[in-house]
């Protein structure tokens, strides 16, 4: 059973996170502003995310620039072999 755990924690502490924790095939769930994308991760080169899209209806590549989208981080959702993190972005 994969260990569960939720932290509250700021845009640029979540932004640490996935540049040293999130691995290339990691589910990583993103909520950005309004948008949701959910999706396997194919690299992550300091942060830079190439996801393989699993939405229902947007599918393929596309690459986030977590530094860059940090202002409309609400929450991640990282999920490796043997845990799954919450992650929720606090107020600066």
């Amino acid at each position: 059973m994969k260990k569960e755990e939720c932290k509250c924690i700021s845009c640029d502490e979540i932004c640490e996170y996935v540049e040293k924790e999130v691995k290339p095939g990691d589910i990583i769930r993103l909520s950005l502003g309004r948008v949701y994308i959910p999706g396997k991760v194919i690299t992550n080169n300091e942060g830079i995310i190439q996801l393989e899209v699993q939405g229902e209806t947007i599918k393929g590549l596309t690459t986030i620039d977590i530094g860059k989208s940090k202002d409309f981080i609400i929450e991640i959702e990282h999920e490796c072999e043997d845990k799954k993190c919450t992650l929720e972005a606090k107020e600066d």
